[in-house]
């Protein structure tokens, strides 16, 4: 996990498939506010000895008392049965504290900025107060921040601070991790005990299966992530949240000067989890349309205006829309290209629905701004579709709807056609034939992916949770297996490896057994799955790299089959071969969403 958790392109992986039964954790938690308190008295009512810390004197006093700091329902009841029975205590002698617990759980303040910023002076101070007590610390420590802080804040601010006090280096000396927190003021309890989710940023695997431990028998499905992506998700929540409650309230106001019931309007809405209510619409990408959603919001706004209610929160989504297409012209005109080159026009894949695209406003736009172009769709009709986007659109004279009578001549029969002589090429549609556009495409072609063509086909989360520990990013050269070898290896570099290779492609086969075999490794070939599991069957070896899609048994269900071989090494590392892991990261590749 470690060079997993130092690389921001990974996202979220499952708890470790295996986990020793965990001793009871010695906690200090700086920061006896609301999370701290809380944290404090439920980590200790799980079985830990924990130690809070406060500057202030009398919230010390209140919790060796068996009091509580704050009002919430139950806490009080856990802080004294804790102090009665020694699992807890509170000082403010933060020597005493760090030198006598294994792990330390920042809780402090992070207050607004008079610019809105997040204002770090206390974490600051309690990063330079921990790192000149450990110091003085033979033995490893974990420290985990919980505190809401703006992504690489734990990383580039805390973690220098921490190493330089200390004089000890992170990975070797001592853990890091940013484990956010989901606890409602007035449900808290009950929230730590049945989380929405666990999530831990953790600098190395040792650092995050540290932190796990604490969840035992609390959350057995933890999320390990980058530090930066847990600091990211507590922020993203949060607004989420917010808007929620915004739009909930706008749409309450519309429905009482309408004379309609919210809250039954509202329950129904809530009752939809297939879309309302669900991970769909909610990945980044690009604009929306069609003949539904860009309609229908320009009616809500109106209908409120009609009503004399203000909805600024509905009145900026069209704006924001258009801010997206623009954002998409500007991308497309950063690479340089004259002649570019389309595919996917319609407003979404796999249909023939030209209405209100927001591809033809981009197309529009360049147009307009003497630039080439060519369009490729395969759904396209372009009597029916131009006929439906006119009749839809008869109220509009923009560019957009008098792009419809040269759209003819810029399609082409083929995607070759199309491709041919583009400077740049924008991706408008997931689809397996763009995709193999893309990777075929000239080397002075640039790409635009406004759809994150690649994830889908080799999701990041699909091949962790199968048990495979990191991937390579197909083709890879050289450099790349080697530097993935030694990460996962210890950095053995020159140190004879026992390889094992799964493979059906023949000549990618060849390529990487060259690559290893002149690098001095031992290597047994297979070309499936089934037969990757045989091998490890009779005999170890250090490491497995494992081809996603190859017959009989693809990647995922070979490495779910070795996983639970007996006698196999739960720390034998997979490395996954894979071109659609990720979206490519190149000079001539670039994107609108991630």
């Amino acid at each position: 996990m470690n060079a997993m958790a130092r690389n921001h392109h990974m996202t979220a992986t499952p708890a470790p498939r295996t986990t020793m039964a965990q001793e009871k954790t010695r906690l200090s938690i700086f920061g006896l506010g609301y999370v701290g308190a809380v944290s404090t008295a439920c980590f200790a009512s799980c079985g830990h000895r924990v130690i809070g810390v406060d500057p202030d004197e009398s919230k010390v006093d209140i919790i060796n008392s068996g009091k509580s700091p704050i009002v919430e329902a139950g806490l009080e009841d856990l802080l004294s049965a804790g102090v009665r029975e020694g699992s807890i205590s509170a000082t403010q002698d933060i020597d005493k504290a760090v030198l006598g617990s294994d792990l330390s759980m920042v809780c402090v303040g992070t207050p607004s900025a008079a610019d809105g910023s997040c204002d770090l002076k206390y974490l600051r101070e309690v990063s330079r107060q921990i790192g000149a007590a450990l110091a003085g610390k033979s033995f490893y420590h974990v420290i985990v921040f919980r505190s809401t802080m703006p992504p690489g804040s734990t990383r580039k601010v805390m973690l220098p601070i921490i190493e330089l006090a200390s004089g000890k280096r992170c990975g070797e000396h001592f853990g890091l991790c940013f484990n956010p927190e989901f606890l409602r003021e007035s449900t808290a309890i009950a929230d730590f005990r049945d989380p929405p989710k666990t999530v831990i940023g953790a600098f190395d695997e040792k650092s995050g299966e540290t932190l796990a431990g604490l969840y035992q028998g609390i959350d057995d499905k933890v999320i390990f992530t980058t530090i930066e992506e847990a600091e990211t998700v507590k922020y993203v929540d949060n607004t989420w949240h917010a808007l929620k409650v915004s739009f909930a309230n706008e749409i309450g106001k519309i429905c009482r000067a309408g004379g309609v019931d919210s809250h039954a309007v509202m329950d129904i809405f809530v009752r939809d989890t297939k879309l309302n209510i669900s991970p769909y619409y909610m990945k980044p990408g690009f604009a929306f349309g069609g003949s539904c959603l860009p309609k229908d919001v320009r009616g809500m706004s109106h209908l409120a205006r009609s009503l004399g209610v203000e909805t600024p929160v509905l009145d900026s989504i069209i704006a924001s829309n258009q801010a997206q297409i623009d954002h998409a012209v500007s991308l497309i005109e950063r690479t340089g290209g004259h002649s570019i080159c389309f595919l996917g026009v319609t407003f979404k894949a796999d249909t023939d629905d030209l209405r209100e695209s927001p591809v033809l406003p981009v197309i529009s736009a360049l147009m307009e701004k003497g630039h080439d172009i060519t369009i490729f769709d395969p759904n396209l009709d372009l009597k029916a579709s131009v006929r439906h986007h006119v009749v839809h659109s008869r109220h509009a004279e923009d560019a957009t709807s008098r792009l419809m009578g040269r759209l003819p001549g810029l399609v082409r029969a083929s995607i070759f056609e199309a491709c041919d002589g583009a400077d740049t090429i924008v991706v408008a549609h997931r689809s397996p034939l763009f995709r193999d556009a893309v990777t075929g495409r000239q080397d002075a072609q640039n790409v635009v992916d406004l759809v994150r063509l690649f994830e889908p086909q080799g999701s990041l989360s699909k091949i962790f949770a199968s048990g495979m520990n990191d991937y390579l990013q197909k083709p890879a050269g050289r450099d790349e297996v080697l530097d993935k070898l030694a990460r996962w290896t210890g950095g053995r570099n020159g140190a004879e490896l026992r390889i094992l290779l799964a493979e059906d492609d023949p000549i990618m086969r060849k390529v990487t057994e060259a690559i290893l075999e002149k690098a001095g490794h031992r290597i047994e070939a297979v070309s499936n799955g089934s037969l990757a599991v045989e091998a490890l069957k009779k005999q170890h070896f250090d490491v497995v790299l494992m081809d996603i899609s190859m017959p009989v048994m693809d990647g995922y269900e070979t490495a779910s089959a070795i996983r639970s071989l007996p006698g196999i090494e739960s720390n034998t590392p997979i490395i996954a071969m894979t071109a659609l892991a990720v979206p490519e990261q190149s000079r001539t590749y670039s994107g609108i969403c991630w």
